[in-house]
């Protein structure tokens, strides 16, 4: 059934969040499938593996500015023509990274094609926010993490039985061809679920809407606690992915064979928590869920900072809280963006990207900071995490209230308007 064929008012189709999950994952393949051959790139590009690593960071900050323009440009044009321009970039860009003969070459393209990359993503939870809210939409960004979150698992393996077998150009190849399958899906299967009258209304306003609609978002205060409490547990993933490649393959020797392996635990326990929160929401708020996850990952973060006071470099004394801290992410990730969302009904692709264009500027920055500031040693990575946390949780509770209910002023009925 074509998306156009879907009657107004009916329900969103079941395969919609596999689809979403499926563009999303777009952006786990494009960091960690070429986190094993980085070590292999600094060699072929004749660098050192930190400066190879800044492309990771790179990445993070491209992300954010396609999200920034992408998102209120998905207001005002619809979702499935940003998505288009996105995925057209991303392309070239990927087509471009693969004759790059020198380090800065990689960071520049790798910044081009996070931009697309970012413009591809953002329509997905708009379009979530379009059709679902409050639980509702809870549950179902928490589906489609579960989903995208296979990407990340085998991303790295991916990635290393490309390097093995035919270099760390074959990994970029790949990534082209996945966002090409993806263009397919936005053209094709992917429902425009912003009206066409709203699209003509908002294309004759002024293109100053575009900047008032991130003034209205930052406006409110309890909504911008969420947020910021999202990016710090955010920047404490970003901070391990950055550094992750220098953790295993340099500090514990790991072999790049080996390190999806230890890669992949984490997302493990990831996929574990996003699973239990689905539970969760059956019984409890999203906010409440949300306090509870940054305990857990405050705690975790103190283990992991303790567990490198020791002397030696003993693995499971880092791997064990870093496991426990990554999952928590699986219950704070989808219940911080409801509640975020649950406060901008109409302006939902503006709020959407500002929010993603947030983690990852802070992702960025914070990987990017840690990663030129490192000492050799895990206990920078382990304090910055620790203070991300607790950041996290003073934001929650004293910006955010998240302990008092949410109430906002919601549109008259939810519609599902197929193009």
């Amino acid at each position: 059934m074509s998306p156009s064929s879907l009657a107004v008012d009916k329900t969103p189709p079941r395969w919609l969040a596999l689809w979403l999950a499926a563009l999303v994952a777009l952006t786990p393949f494009s960091i960690d499938s070429y986190l094993p051959a980085i070590p292999a790139m600094a060699a072929a590009l004749d660098t050192e593996v930190a400066r190879v690593q800044h492309s990771v960071s790179s990445f993070l900050l491209g992300f954010a500015i396609g999200q920034l323009l992408g998102g209120p440009l998905s207001d005002r044009w619809g979702r499935r023509t940003v998505g288009t321009i996105g995925l057209s970039i991303y392309i070239g860009s990927s087509l471009l990274i693969l004759f790059a003969s020198h380090v800065d070459h990689l960071i520049a393209l790798r910044l081009c094609q996070a931009i697309g990359g970012g413009f591809a993503t953002v329509i997905c939870a708009a379009i979530v926010r379009d059709l679902y809210s409050g639980r509702e939409a809870a549950r179902i960004i928490s589906l489609i993490s579960t989903m995208m979150l296979v990407a990340p698992l085998i991303a790295p393996v991916i990635g290393s039985a490309l390097l093995t077998t035919a270099g760390w150009q074959s990994i970029f190849i790949f990534l082209l061809s996945y966002a090409t399958a993806m263009l397919v899906l936005v053209r094709m299967l992917l429902p425009e679920t912003v009206s066409r009258f709203s699209r003509a209304r908002r294309q004759r306003g002024p293109k100053r809407d575009l900047l008032r609609s991130y003034k209205q978002v930052l406006g409110q205060r309890r909504a911008l606690g969420f947020l910021l409490a999202q990016a710090c547990i955010s920047g404490s993933m970003f901070i391990y992915i950055t550094t992750a490649p220098f953790v295993f393959m340099q500090y514990f020797g790991v072999p790049a064979s080996r390190f999806p392996l230890f890669f992949g635990a984490c997302v493990l326990g990831l996929i574990c928590m996003v699973q239990l929160n689905i539970r969760l929401l059956k019984r409890f708020e999203p906010r409440r869920i949300l306090l509870a996850g940054i305990s857990l990952q405050l705690v975790g973060c103190s283990l992991l900072l303790l567990g490198t006071l020791p002397e030696g470099k003993t693995l499971w004394l880092w791997m064990t809280p870093l496991v426990m801290v990554m999952a928590s992410i699986g219950i704070t990730g989808p219940n911080a963006a409801a509640c975020y969302l649950e406060f901008f009904p109409r302006i939902s692709g503006s709020a959407n990207a500002l929010y993603g264009a947030t983690l990852f500027i802070a992702g960025g920055v914070l990987g990017g900071l840690v990663n030129t500031l490192h000492t050799d040693t895990l206990t920078p990575i382990a304090a910055a995490m620790l203070c991300c946390a607790l950041v996290a949780l003073l934001s929650a509770l004293f910006i955010a209230r998240a302990r008092d209910p949410i109430e906002v002023e919601m549109p008259a009925a939810k519609r599902y308007v197929p193009r």
